[in-house]
């Protein structure tokens, strides 16, 4: 008999599920991103009591046959605070799609948030390639508790042309990425006067915090970041990774990314970037950090690096620094914990790719 409870294994037994369920649906078609045992215990702070509550589960008897995962964040949309959740990793074992389990993992999820005051959770479906079932699900067989609020990109940013290249099972892209990479070159890092670039410590925290509030305020819907939800950001609880500037001897730039593999048809690293906080940066240092970031991420073998496309950055710092602007290829959806209301697109955004 199916029932819906919380997660019971560890980081690592959750990466095998959903790695598996992902490669039975998507290998050969769409890019499979392998999390690891050790991004889950990072992203959902497995590393903490009762976080487990975070991850809803279904069990058939003993056996684990689908997941719906979430992390809770502290939001503000116009300035109003609230509490919700960024979601991602739906999986269900193939032999049980068609069975209405997704949706009960999601019912299951929804009632959670309402007992934990979450408003809602955000999350992505993307429609980038047809075999993607994310559109079909989210989009036609849910309930009016689901809205689509905008549509996303990403900035890409190539680092390894020919890898890259075989990497993608479209060919048509693969022949777009040899053909434009050579234009910009490798990234290269200048000496800026007065300015000093070195990991993130936890000295920095607090600075960091007024960074991220200078620099996303513009955003009318936007993650609203803590000293404790910060620091696992700034790598300081392990995975993640982060790189400082320090300008006139003032931290002024921060920016933050973490590493991930993704099956297509090669196996390849990539770079993930996250927290792009640079307004109080010259523009030659917002570009030296940026570069500085490219090449930690290239040293560790990543063959191209991406930032979500949601207004959180200045934008000319990209297309100064060669990243490729991607046409839009994800829904950003919300899924209310209670009664839906009407959310009208919030333009530009800060919140995380998950």
């Amino acid at each position: 008999m199916l029932e819906i409870r919380s997660y019971e294994g560890s980081p690592e037994e959750l990466s095998e599920f959903v790695i598996i369920q992902w490669t039975a649906s998507y290998r050969g078609k769409i890019a499979v991103p392998l999390w690891s045992g050790e991004y889950f215990r990072w992203q959902l702070r497995m590393d903490e009591p009762e976080q487990r509550r975070h991850i809803i589960a279904a069990y058939d008897g003993g056996q684990l046959v689908g997941v719906v995962p979430f992390f809770p964040m502290q939001f503000r949309l116009d300035d109003d605070p609230f509490a919700a959740s960024q979601a991602s990793w739906l999986s269900v074992a193939p032999e049980y799609q068609g069975q209405g389990v997704a949706r009960k993992l999601i019912d299951g999820a929804r009632a959670v948030h309402r007992d934990l005051g979450l408003k809602f959770q955000l999350g992505f479906a993307y429609y980038g390639r047809q075999a993607s079932l994310a559109p079909a699900f989210w989009l036609r067989s849910q309930t009016s508790s689901t809205a689509t609020i905008r549509k996303v990109g990403f900035w890409v940013r190539v680092l390894n042309a020919s890898r890259a290249a075989e990497w993608n099972s479209d060919y048509f892209e693969g022949l777009f990425t040899r053909a434009t990479a050579p234009l910009f070159g490798a990234p290269q890092t200048r000496q800026v006067p007065n300015l000093v670039i070195r990991p993130a410590e936890e000295r920095d925290v607090a600075r960091c915090l007024e960074l991220a509030e200078q620099s996303t305020r513009h955003c009318r819907l936007r993650l609203a970041w803590d000293e404790h939800s910060l620091r696992r950001q700034l790598g300081l609880h392990g995975f993640n990774h982060a790189l400082v500037a320090e300008e006139d001897g003032e931290l002024r730039g921060c920016i933050t990314y973490y590493l991930l593999q993704l099956q297509g048809v090669t196996l390849e690293t990539f770079g993930f970037l996250d927290l792009v906080f640079v307004s109080e940066l010259s523009s030659p240092a917002r570009k030296a950090l940026l570069d500085s970031v490219l090449l930690k991420i290239q040293q560790r073998g990543a063959v191209s690096a991406l930032k979500l496309r949601v207004g959180d950055y200045p934008r000319d710092l990209f297309i100064r620094s060669g990243w490729i602007f991607r046409p839009p290829d994800s829904h950003v959806l919300v899924t209310w914990a209670a009664e839906p209301h009407h959310l009208r697109s919030p333009g530009r955004m800060h919140v995380l790719w998950r």
